[in-house]
């Protein structure tokens, strides 16, 4: 029980520090709300969780490569930049992918809508 209170902690503790990470939450509930309100099937709903939890799961790791990189050096630092660079990177592509599939599972329905 003690684990999931920390990783819980850690969770909180993102989203009260990151913006990033309440962009990606309020990201994640409107993909909830669209799903929600289109009846998507369960297939579709199976991508849109695993998306979700893809892009926070990798926010999560963004944030705590961040926290430990500052940690090390406040100073400007190549290495440093690098690995920051590369895990917001990681971030981004995840979160790029998460669109495609959004745009595929809920283009076709907001076209019908209109």
């Amino acid at each position: 029980m003690r684990s999931f209170y920390y990783a819980f902690s850690g969770i909180v503790s993102a989203f009260r520090s990151e913006v990033n990470m309440r962009i990606q939450v309020a990201a994640a509930i409107l993909a909830l709300a669209a799903g929600i309100y289109f009846r998507i099937a369960a297939a579709e709903w199976t991508m849109i969780v695993l998306c979700i939890c893809s892009v926070i799961a990798m926010e999560l790791i963004n944030t705590a490569i961040e926290k430990i990189c500052n940690h090390v050096t406040a100073e400007q630092h190549l290495v440093i930049k690098q690995i920051k660079d590369i895990a917001a990177a990681a971030v981004l592509v995840t979160a790029l992918g998460s669109v495609v599939v959004a745009v595929i599972i809920f283009l076709p329905k907001l076209i019908l809508l209109f």
